[in-house]
Parts: C-alpha cells; sequence; structure tokens
C-alpha cells in the first residue's frame, strides 16, 4: 500500500525512533509512523485491579498493555478489525518490524477541545456518544476510550490508540461497558453539564444500547452510586476521583430517577 520510496524515507528518519511517533507528508498522504512501546512495569496495573476490587467493579480493572511487538501486533489486528467494521480509525498502511504506518486522523482531541470550550462542545460530545453505540452495535469495542483519543476539530474524526485489548481479562459486554465508563469519566468534568441536561443525553444515548451492556451499567451504577454522597472538592479528591463521583452520580440517576441526591460541595 506504500511504494518504496516513502517506506526508504520512513525508515531514514531518527525521529520516530527516538520519539516513537512522527508524521510524513507523502504521496500517499499524510501518514503518522509508531514505534513500538517499551513494556511497562505490572505494578500500576496492580494496584488499579486491587481498587477495581474492592469497588466491586471488575471491568474497571487495568487491561495489559504488554509493549513492544506484541502490542503492535494487538494494535494493528485491532484497528484492521474495526475499520473493517467501516468504523473510524486509522487504516493501516505497512508494518514492519519495529514500527508500523496507519493513516493521520489529526491532532486536535476531545480532551484539549473540552477544556477550551466545555459546554460549547456539547454537540462533538454527543457526536462521541453516536459514534460509540455505533462500536457497540457492530459487535466491537474500543480500549481506551478517554477524551484524548477521540479526534475532533469541529466535527468528530475519529477514534485512536488500541495498543490493548480488553478482551485478555473481560467479556465482551463487559468490554462495552467499560468503555462508556471511560468516556462519561474522561469528559464529565471539563463538560460541565448541569445534571438535567447530561440525564436527558444519557437516556437518549443509552435507551438504545444493548441490554446486556446495560445491565453492566446499572451493576456499576449500584457499585459507585454511594460516591455522589461525597464533597466534590477537587482539591481534597484530585481531579479523577470527582470525575469518578460524576460518573455514578449520573448513573444512580440515570438508573435510579426518584432517588434522592446528594448535596454538592465546592469543586
Amino acid at each position: 500500500m506504500m511504494s518504496p520510496q516513502s517506506i526508504a524515507r520512513i525508515e531514514a528518519s531518527p525521529v520516530w525512533r527516538a520519539k516513537r511517533v512522527e508524521i510524513f507528508d507523502l504521496p500517499e498522504g499524510r501518514v503518522l509512523v509508531k514505534g513500538q512501546r517499551a513494556t511497562r512495569s505490572p505494578w500500576p496495573h496492580r494496584l488499579l485491579n486491587s481498587l477495581a476490587w474492592l469497588a466491586g467493579v471488575s471491568y474497571l480493572k487495568a487491561v495489559p498493555v504488554h509493549g513492544e511487538a506484541e502490542s503492535q501486533a494487538i494494535e494493528v489486528t485491532r484497528l484492521r478489525a474495526l475499520h473493517g467494521a467501516g468504523l473510524p480509525v486509522p487504516e493501516v498502511l505497512h508494518v514492519a518490524p519495529d514500527y508500523f504506518v496507519m493513516s493521520y486522523l489529526g491532532e486536535r482531541d476531545m480532551a484539549l477541545t473540552l477544556r477550551e470550550q466545555g459546554l460549547q462542545a456539547w454537540n462533538l460530545w454527543m457526536a462521541a456518544m453516536e459514534q460509540l453505540l455505533q462500536v457497540h452495535a457492530r459487535g466491537q469495542y474500543l480500549s481506551q476510550c478517554f477524551a484524548r483519543n477521540i479526534i475532533v476539530s469541529d466535527r468528530f474524526h475519529g477514534l485512536i490508540d488500541f495498543e490493548d485489548d480488553p478482551l485478555e481479562v473481560m467479556s465482551l459486554v463487559e468490554a462495552q461497558a467499560r468503555d462508556w465508563l471511560i468516556y462519561l469519566q474522561s469528559t464529565l468534568y471539563n463538560l460541565g453539564p448541569d445534571p438535567q441536561q447530561l440525564d436527558a443525553a444519557l437516556h437518549a444515548v443509552l435507551d438504545r444500547e444493548s441490554e446486556p451492556v446495560r445491565a453492566v451499567l446499572r451493576h456499576a451504577a449500584r457499585r459507585l452510586g454511594w460516591l455522589r454522597w461525597l464533597p466534590t472538592n477537587r482539591k481534597v479528591w484530585g481531579k479523577d476521583f470527582v470525575s469518578l463521583q460524576a460518573v455514578g452520580a449520573a448513573l444512580h440517576r440515570h438508573y435510579h430517577p426518584l432517588a434522592p441526591r446528594a448535596i454538592t460541595g465546592d469543586s
């Protein structure tokens, strides 16, 4: 899919070998070259797995990122499966023993957009949720469904980062529910919707999700809903914890709309 001249130019560059990634403008178009990641320590994963076990939400456990050739093979396989399903991910253009080349989707991600625009990015946020429905409807799932891995501009462009495979440690349904939890956890803080607006959006989208996935989300609502009673103070708890509180509260309202609401503190 790539000419020998383009491959030679990529392989002659020291940039991606030092920085792991590099963007090239080639006759084939703008592409991204991705070298292999070194193997990571398992200790952060063990800590996260312990927290997921204590909270009773095993589907939030860390997914192993093996590094080196194994992670590259996983990412190439996952990208090809998602692309083959007609989903908006980079197309794999060339695979070498120590790197691969894919089409380039853009540099602006949802995380940056939400930090800069907040609620003004509501339509982009909703478009990403609609796309997540499509991913699951086609029998697929993501890996790291964080805002930083969703490429946007003034519209939704696509999804990146597939170096791990959740199906190594959980079922397909759990992996799909995990997508929703990660997406909400990584977006709600900077999006900043009022509860009524968020509730209406979740009903509009999650009510169209499959029943098995909704069953896992109901379980998450039961296990995480109590977090809404803790003060939502970022200085005390940190942004990640406050973001998880927001997810727990939103899911609890979604599945228990008549339950009493918590009193929030400073955020």
